[in-house]
């Protein structure tokens, strides 16, 4: 009784495995990704951007774009949550960055697909920077007087 109740876990644990590894494989046979690596390069710190990641069905059947969840809540998804799209089909998601990152930055956004049986993570990066502070948008103060 023993065995059988061992070959039974065992089973179980392996047709788990193998449904695992089918939908990690299934997933570059149904979609092309186009910006699921995205680098910024270098924006000024604190301004707002964006990009447009677009998924494409490849497959033979109707998908659906069902979640888009950000690393953190800098990162900020626009989609269309539920859509369907048919072969040849493509959906566009914009992801927005708040910008208030100094420095380098990577950042990720998991993208779930098929009722959440296909997913896959993004990712995009860059640099902030500094602007230069100049003199001319300065107000200088002489006595009473202000100068522009």
């Amino acid at each position: 009784m023993k065995k059988i109740y061992a070959f039974l876990i065992i089973l179980m644990g392996l047709s788990g495995a193998l449904k695992a590894q089918i939908t990690n494989a299934d997933i570059t046979h149904q979609f092309n990704f186009t910006n699921d690596n995205f680098d910024f390069g270098k924006i000024p710190y604190g301004k707002p951007a964006q990009y447009t990641l677009t998924i494409t069905n490849i497959g033979k059947d109707t998908a659906s774009l069902d979640d888009v969840r950000p690393s953190c809540g800098c990162t900020t998804p626009q989609f269309e949550r539920g859509k369907k799209f048919a072969p040849g089909q493509s959906v566009n998601v914009v992801l927005g960055f708040n910008g208030n990152t100094l420095g380098p930055f990577y950042k990720t956004a998991g993208i779930f697909l098929n009722n959440y049986k296909l997913s896959k993570q993004v990712s995009f990066k860059g640099e902030t920077f500094q602007q230069p502070v100049t003199d001319s948008g300065k107000m200088k103060q002489t006595g009473t007087v202000i100068h522009q």
